[in-house]
């Protein structure tokens, strides 16, 4: 009885692709655990100077009744 429960454990098929995805989902997490930290001051880095160089693009013109160059 316990011999023929073992076997049709090992070699049933079903619930197969769900676990393949939970073992994908997961390795993708760890990889996003690991990858994100080594990444972090350069993303940081390209975000701050996109927001500087973003935040001059408009500059009001001074206050004359000259038009704006």
């Amino acid at each position: 009885m316990a011999r023929r429960l073992f076997w049709r454990f090992v070699f049933d098929e079903t619930g197969q692709d769900l676990v393949e995805y939970a073992l994908l989902t997961g390795v993708i997490g760890i990889g996003g655990m690991l990858l994100v930290p080594s990444i972090r001051e350069g993303m940081a880095a390209a975000y701050t100077n996109w927001h500087s160089g973003a935040q001059d693009v408009w500059r009001p013109c001074a206050p004359a009744p000259a038009a704006c160059p």
